[in-house]
């Protein structure tokens, strides 16, 4: 018993007994409407044959009295041997089923009364003897001078009495009464009973098992709570997140991690009991602050809260300003201790506001620490922001050596990102990012690697590198495109041309591989560039202006160039709906990009709401987390993605 007080999650069980119990309501239902046509249909069946028997006597007896000019009844007290006869062909009708056939007429007072019976004589009514009915319904027979049949649920004996009007001038004069009872219906509808009262019986135990589970539930819901909720704060502990983490959409919050400033001071100075009332007060503070129903309050444990604070339509601000709130109300509280003494408080805050980058609610939560780390180390009392490229340049940063090394050892990689139809949905193109493995087996990002090696002979080789696993990549997949990021020494540079040249003599190589090109000032103002990316889209290759908008955008250079694709940029993009410069600036580069037949790409879609936008504005392609993230080559396949260097 003590196991059945703690089902998990009855709520199941709860279902199950309602079906059960409407079920079997159904079965007692249809038992009742069984009873009912099974009676029904026994009575037609028995009684065929008595109510034609008695027919056929009621018609004997009707034409041996017409011959009296006496009313019939007068007939048989004056002229007994008639009643005699009459009761001898009556007792013939008597069997096992049929108990009783007797004559009943109405005297001047209406009062029944007995003429003739065809019982035994020990059983037998005398001549005149009164007749109480028990239905009403025999008055009928006079008045509608037709046989009636009377069934009698009441009777143990009898359960049919037919009545046959026997007629003198168009009346009533006699009723020729049989009844009868029919064995079979009583055996049948015992039998129905017993299953009806099974089920009600089965119905109630399953009602009086659906309370219980009621009770278990609304216990069970208690349990719930207090397994999900810390007692000291009243809001979720670590419990919850572990059941909740992977439901958690990152794509919807901003991630921040709170923490008491110097609490373990606040406990050893004034107690445990008040470094609780503190931590009471602080969640007391968070609660009223947050928004309900948006924002997720968790004591990740000791003095730490973490906080998911709701994004709206993309709007990172209106969460943030949650966060300062917080912020602020803390710093402003004066946190009672006793006695009229009071003490303020402090917090240090780490944000993370790039959640949808984060694979999982783990990794998310790392770089609101990495902030919350900052915040601390710079004395604490602030909020922090995780900076995204401050922390990939600080991990472990490879040198020019281990780059080149990296590149001999053929330990580039390349993650590829979908390119995607906006009408279809289809892929249509990927773009291919590199990254480098270090000697340790970590990723190294290309966005750490590329500022080391700028300026140096070791971008060339590594954009070589990259062409050449993109080839081999093209010709084991036949269906697909890739596109590849060069900079602008690349278009000047003749041994990058000459493999783009060789590439271009093996068919549907170079209509598959498009050429991403940043524009910038040495771009523009090249006509020795210009010229090379002429011959470059005569060979067959697509040419892509990359990021679009960033500060050279020069719309006569995409008519000398003749570019077939630009990719605006998405620090524009993630702007479009809150800045209305950012969304005209759109909308322009579209509409000239349609006059121009220019197919346009937008970057940074990681929202369905900047997506639903941007398809209303024309655009061809899209790119950015709400489609995927990256998706990644296994380091265990890497060698067959290789070529040689």
């Amino acid at each position: 018993m003590r196991k059945f007080l703690y089902i998990k999650n009855p709520i199941y069980l709860i279902f199950f007994a309602i079906f059960i119990s409407s079920v079997f309501s159904l079965l007692l239902y249809g038992t009742i409407k069984l009873e009912k046509n099974i009676t029904k249909k026994m009575i037609e069946i028995s009684t065929f044959d008595v109510i034609s028997i008695a027919n056929n006597n009621a018609s004997s007896i009707e034409k041996s009295l017409q011959t009296s000019t006496r009313a019939y009844s007068k007939e048989l007290e004056v002229n007994p041997k008639s009643r005699v006869q009459i009761e001898e062909n009556l007792s013939l009708l008597l069997t096992s089923n049929i108990k009783y056939a007797y004559l009943i007429y109405k005297d001047a007072r209406g009062i029944f009364r007995f003429l003739a019976d065809g019982a035994k004589e020990n059983e037998k009514a005398f001549l005149n003897q009164k007749f109480d009915i028990d239905d009403l319904r025999w008055l009928e027979v006079f008045k509608t001078k037709k046989p009636l049949i009377l069934e009698h649920s009441y009777s143990q004996e009898l359960s049919i009495t037919y009545l046959v009007p026997i007629l003198k001038n168009n009346e009533v004069e006699l009723i020729l009464a049989i009844d009868f009872s029919i064995k079979k219906i009583e055996e049948i509808n015992k039998i129905i009973n017993w299953i009806q009262y099974t089920i009600i019986t089965i119905i109630f135990i399953v009602i009086i098992f659906l309370i219980i589970l009621l009770i278990q539930t609304f216990k069970y819901r208690a349990i719930k709570k207090s397994a999900y909720t810390d007692k000291l704060t009243g809001v979720f502990n670590r419990n919850y997140l572990q059941e909740s983490e992977s439901f958690i959409n990152l794509n919807e919050y901003i991630l921040a991690t709170l923490d008491i400033d110097y609490f373990k001071a606040v406990n050893d100075t004034y107690g445990h009991d008040i470094g609780d009332k503190i931590l009471s007060q602080t969640a007391q503070i968070i609660t009223s602050t947050v928004r309900i129903n948006e924002d997720i309050i968790i004591r990740y444990g000791g003095e730490e809260f973490v906080i998911l604070a709701k994004i709206n339509r993309n709007d990172n601000l209106s969460a943030l300003n949650v966060i300062e709130r917080i912020f602020k109300n803390i710093q402003n509280t004066q946190f009672y201790i006793n006695n009229n003494e009071f003490i303020n408080v402090t917090v240090s805050i780490g944000v993370n506001l790039v959640t949808y980058k984060s694979r999982s609610f783990s990794d998310a939560f790392k770089l609101a620490d990495l902030a919350l780390y900052d915040a601390k180390s710079k004395g604490r009392n602030n909020i922090e922001i995780y900076d995204e490229i401050k922390n990939k340049n600080a991990e472990s940063i490879l040198s020019i050596n281990e780059i080149k090394d990296a590149i001999e050892k053929k330990q580039v990689i390349c993650f590829y990102q979908e390119i995607v139809d906006t009408k279809t949905l289809e892929i249509s193109h990927y773009e291919a990012l590199f990254q480098i493995i270090d000697k340790n087996g970590n990723i190294v990002l290309s966005d750490q690697i590329l500022p080391i090696i700028k300026g140096t002979f070791i971008l060339r080789n590594i954009t070589k590198t990259i062409l050449k696993i993109c080839y081999k990549k093209l010709q084991e997949q036949k269906n697909i495109k890739i596109n590849i990021n060069l900079n602008p020494k690349d278009i000047l540079d003749n041994s990058i041309l000459q493999l783009l040249k060789n590439f271009a003599l093996e068919d549907n190589i170079s209509s598959r591989l498009g050429l991403e090109i940043v524009e910038n000032e040495d771009l523009i103002n090249s006509k020795e560039a210009k010229d090379n990316l002429l011959m470059l889209k005569s060979l067959g290759y697509k040419i892509f202006i990359d990021d679009f908008g960033s500060g050279y955008s020069n719309f006569i250079y995409l008519t000398e160039i003749k570019s077939d694709y630009i990719k605006i940029d998405g620090n524009i993009i993630i702007k479009i709906l809150e800045d209305k410069i950012s969304f005209l600036l759109v909308k322009s580069i579209i509409d000239f990009a349609k006059e121009a037949d220019i197919k346009v790409i937008v970057l940074c879609v990681n929202t369905k709401e900047i997506f639903e936008l941007i398809k209303l504005l024309g655009v061809d392609y899209a790119q950015g987390y709400y489609f995927s993230t990256l998706q990644e080559v296994k380091i265990e396949n890497l060698l067959h993605q290789q070529t040689e260097v």
